[in-house]
């Protein structure tokens, strides 16, 4: 009887251990599982937002006559669906005047945000607020226009062709502020081209 019951204590002890052994595996198994579904789901969101913007840069503007003009935009957009996306960016323009002695050269500056609708897969219209800041043209280019900070909407279309990630376009946008038109060499229309990520 005593050895029965020696017998019968070690079983339940073996049992016992055994069981709190698998017990911990099991729970190891799922801490990893969670920990990595985790991950897996920090990693989708992740990607997720970066498919949600666009980055872009665009050349433009650019001009020979009487001197030398050229103009670049950057701008990164939120792609709200698949057919929406507003945005931040920034643009530079430089013209260099031709004129007796040292040609004269302006840096104008400026940011913008806008908003983009998309009619087809290619074809855009948008609608921007631009906020620049206009160099002095008084001293060296017989000209009445001071320096100036200019805000004025912008609206037009653009033009997007390509596969893939990476594609390229062309953008028109229609300047409504006359002042701003008169800084810009009394252009009326901005032109863009170049390259649109995840568009």
């Amino acid at each position: 009887m005593k050895k029965f019951i020696i017998l019968f204590v070690l079983s339940l002890c073996f049992v016992g251990i055994s069981y709190d052994a698998s017990a911990q595996v099991r729970k190891k198994k799922s801490t990893k599982t969670s920990k990595t579904s985790e991950k897996e789901k920090q990693k989708s969101e992740k990607v997720a937002l970066i498919d949600k913007l666009n980055p872009e840069f665009l050349i433009g503007n650019v001009g020979f006559f009487n001197g030398f003009y050229v103009s670049t935009k950057a701008a990164v957009g939120y792609k709200l669906s698949n057919r929406f996306t507003v945005g931040v960016g920034g643009k530079l323009f430089y013209n260099q005047y031709g004129a007796p002695g040292p040609d004269p050269s302006l840096f104008d500056y400026g940011g913008l945000v806008y908003g983009r609708g998309k009619i087809t897969n290619e074809i855009y219209i948008q609608a921007e607020y631009d906020f620049m800041h206009y160099e002095d043209r008084t001293i060296n280019f017989n000209s009445n226009l001071k320096a100036a900070n200019i805000n004025y909407p912008a609206i037009g279309l653009g033009y997007i062709s390509g596969m893939g990630k990476w594609r390229f376009g062309i953008q028109l946008l229609y300047i409504t502020n006359t002042l701003a038109q008169d800084y810009q060499s009394s252009s009326v229309v901005e032109y863009w081209v170049g390259t649109s990520y995840n568009f």
